[in-house]
């Protein structure tokens, strides 16, 4: 009860301090804008075609390269002190240039083929049944035990030697022949004309359609269409002249149209399933048939309605005694309605086409089509570069006024994060839902929504940076000094290799988790639902992790962020629906929020007020940058390598072991060694700096509004008492009492240190400092006095 009074006392508190209003606001749009459309590019990506390897290498190299600007516009924001303006750009054009990724051309996309394979069938003369399928839509045979194939339509298979692709065209879309027959015995002839209405045409797909449909369909028309079976021959139905039927004799019997009974014709039409062939063996591919581009398979068994296999029994209905001709004239309908060829054919045979499910002939069930592969990995890469480097200055500069501002006002930074979490929360479902709302419909996923969203919510990012106030934060005079001052420390370096480590593992989950959630058949809307959970869980840790990161210490948070990184990569290797991926999302809340909360106030403890930008720059890049793309890049090889399961666990060995190092070097070495003066955020600048701004020791440079003289000397005093107005960091001996003053208030967030000899070692010193401040600031004061009444 009390740790629920205390969660909610410490909100209510830091939402009353009016100064952070904006920033809490600045949070959570610029963490929605992160949310809504960063965990989908992996498999934008993939609906453009790049695949796991080129993505891996683009989600490496375009973090590395973009974080060279976090540092560099860390150290333009210190030497700027009021950088508001740079910020409102940066974040503005971050989201105009998301746009450009709509503009990526499709590098390659995966073509379903139809469901059902087509084949004519014919009988042989020697009791065998053969089947013939066109290679338009490779077939890489996996024939099952048993192919239920179901009769569509009968009629004449016919060569022509036409190899003009017009002349096709032509043929395909003829919609009037003729079959002439003449019986040798009898003598007599007669001849039927076929009509095609244009409705039962069939449509050819066009390359652009794929792109959109990325589904390929049969032509259904079967009793009305004519289908090229081979490279020189076509198939046309003539269901009113011939027929064909298997009977519970296993006999194979064709029919004309005068002699077909009604019983038999209701058979025929009305239930078209019943015919099982059993096996169907492949005849091997000769060079006829490599010439033709056809497969053929055989089969002698017949089962009907599933009753026991019979031989099949088939008498060759292709006779001497007849003579038949085909009349073809060819029209180009949309050029002239009058034929401009007419072709004969004499060699027809009887076929009948028949359909059987894919799945059960055939292994392949897609094929990948390429377009210009280059083009679009390029462009994207180049696109994403830029992004990456204006989205790491944004991070950079915002990290850096935020650590301004916070120390400003003595503030928390996790309760400045719940609010971006929510903005997380809110934002990434909205974003799948209105992705699968987009895709509705369509045969690929439409990101637009998401872009757009993106580039909405940085515009408004940018707007509400105006309102930040960064007065009060002077420039600094020589950053680059100050920044490897603090690089020197042992204990920045160790920081920075533990956010490398963790920013890998994030950047793998970044990375590839969505594209795991879509592999086990998982929607958008979970993938947004994912942030949700993770947010949710994160805010009660975001609250309290200042009482937490004082209670035990930020190197041990770390530590803590290492197994549960451990745990949550090796649970996601072992789940097989998507929604338990649930489970260890709440993990999140340990991994990201208090983990990263940890680094950043660290930094911040390790830093100096004119290093905060840089320090947190460098931060980011090492954890966004390096590790990120760490992670992208060695997790999709080993995905390629070994397997998405085994990756997961590969990265949760990682993580665990190098928490355990990292855990022994703290024990080991930093604890014995004498901790940074200050509590994380609220801490001013370290008593070693000799400069500031350009101030030589004993040497007092005030700004224009302190040469002025105090009309009211009471009404300053009384200004004075309010916290986080004036800013008084303006001597090191004022400093260095303020220093003093803030580490008593603040000793609850003060790291403890075991050794009590060191305790009492320290109380002296800081009774000693007070006095010697204290002699101090009244001399300093009394000058201050006697000059101003000079």
């Amino acid at each position: 009860m009390m740790l629920i009074k205390s969660f909610f006392r410490r909100i209510i508190k830091d939402f009353r301090h009016k100064e952070l209003l904006p920033l809490k606001m600045i949070f959570f749009v610029q963490a929605s804008t992160l949310y809504v459309l960063y965990p989908y590019l992996t498999i934008h990506m993939r609906e453009l075609g790049i695949n796991v390897e080129e993505t891996a290498i683009m989600s490496a190299i375009t973090p590395v390269i973009a974080m060279v600007m976090p540092p560099l516009a860390g150290m333009v924001a210190d030497r700027v002190g009021n950088f508001k303006i740079l910020l409102t750009l940066f974040s503005s054009f971050g989201g105009l240039a998301a746009l450009l990724l709509l503009l990526v051309p499709i590098g390659r996309i995966t073509v379903e083929y139809p469901n059902r394979v087509i084949m004519d069938l014919g009988c042989t003369g020697n009791n065998g049944l053969i089947y013939t399928m066109n290679q338009k839509h490779p077939c890489e045979v996996n024939l099952q035990e048993t192919v239920s194939t179901r009769l569509e339509s009968c009629g004449y298979v016919c060569r022509m030697d036409v190899h003009n692709d017009t002349d096709i065209e032509a043929i395909l879309s003829s919609r009037i022949y003729t079959l002439k027959r003449h019986n040798l015995v009898t003598g007599t002839n007669s001849s039927v004309k076929f009509s095609i209405a244009q409705d039962d045409v069939p449509v050819e797909v066009r390359d652009e359609d794929l792109r959109e449909h990325r589904k390929l369909t049969n032509d259904e028309h079967y009793k009305t269409s004519i289908r090229q079976i081979s490279r020189n021959e076509y198939f046309f139905p003539t269901n009113q002249f011939y027929e064909f039927a298997c009977t519970v004799s296993g006999f194979i019997e064709d029919f004309e149209t005068s002699t077909l009974n009604t019983a038999m014709s209701n058979r025929v039409y009305e239930n078209r399933t019943l015919c099982t062939f059993n096996p169907i063996l492949t005849i091997k591919v000769t060079d006829e048939d490599r010439a033709l581009n056809r497969q053929r398979y055989v089969s002698e068994q017949i089962a009907w309605a599933g009753d026991t296999f019979q031989r099949i029994t088939c008498g060759n209905p292709d006779t001497e005694n007849e003579r038949l001709v085909l009349n073809l004239p060819l029209v180009n309908y949309s050029m002239n309605p009058v034929a401009y060829k007419l072709l004969n054919s004499e060699e027809c045979s009887k076929r009948c086409i028949v359909t059987a499910p894919r799945e059960q002939m055939c292994s392949n069930m897609d094929m990948i089509m390429e377009y210009n592969v280059g083009l679009t990995f390029w462009l994207y890469f180049a696109i994403r570069v830029f992004i990456g480097v204006i989205g790491g200055t944004t991070f950079a500069m915002f990290e850096g006024a935020v650590i301004a501002i916070l120390r400003e006002q003595k503030a928390d930074y996790g309760l400045q994060r719940i609010y971006g979490s929510i903005g997380g929360m809110i934002s990434s479902p909205l974003s799948g839902l209105l992705i699968d709302y987009a895709s509705t419909g369509k045969s690929y996923t439409d990101f637009r929504p998401a872009f757009y969203l993106y580039a909405a919510l940085k515009l408004m990012s940018g707007v509400l940076m105006l309102a930040i106030n960064l007065e009060f934060k002077s420039p600094a005079s020589n950053v680059v000094r100050d920044v490897f001052t603090v690089l020197r420390n042992i204990e920045v370096a160790a920081l920075f290799i533990a956010c490398f480590i963790l920013g890998t593992a994030w950047g793998y989950i970044e990375s590839f988790l969505f594209w795991l959630i879509q592999d086990l058949g998982g929607s958008r809307s979970l993938m947004g639902i994912t942030i949700t959970v993770g947010g949710i869980a994160g805010i009660p840790l975001l609250v309290l992790s200042g009482p937490i990161i004082s209670k035990i210490g930020h190197a041990n948070v770390l530590f803590i962020g290492f197994v549960f990184y451990a745990i949550r990569l090796c649970g996601y290797s072992i789940i097989y629906n998507p929604w338990h991926t649930l489970i260890f999302e709440v993990l999140e809340s340990v991994t990201l929020s208090l983990s990263f909360t940890a680094a950043v106030t660290y930094a911040a403890k390790l830093s100096t007020t004119t290093t905060d930008s840089s320090i947190q720059g460098l931060l980011g890049g090492v954890y966004y940058g390096v590790g990120k793309g760490s992670g992208s890049l060695i997790g999709g090889y080993l995905m390629k390598a070994f397997g998405t399961r085994p990756t997961y666990r590969i990265f949760a060995g990682m993580t665990l072991v190098t928490g355990v190092m990292y855990y022994i070097f703290n024990v080991t070495y930093l604890k014995k060694r004498p901790q940074v003066e200050g509590n994380d955020i609220v801490k001013k600048k370290p008593k070693t700096m000799d400069k500031q701004n350009g101030v030589e020791t004993g040497t007092i440079e005030f700004p224009l509004e302190e040469k002025r003289p105090r009309e009211n000397d009471e009404n300053w005093k009384k200004s004075n008492d309010l916290p986080g107005i004036d800013n008084l960091a303006f001597t090191r001996e004022l400093e260095n009492n303020m220093e003093v003053i803030n580490n008593a208030k603040n000793l609850d967030k003060i790291e403890k240190v075991e050794d009590s000899g060191r305790k009492k070692l320290d109380a002296r010193r800081l009774k000693k400092t007070d006095e010697s401040s204290d002699e101090k600031s009244n001399g300093q004061s009394n000058e201050q006095s006697n000059g101003q009444l000079n």
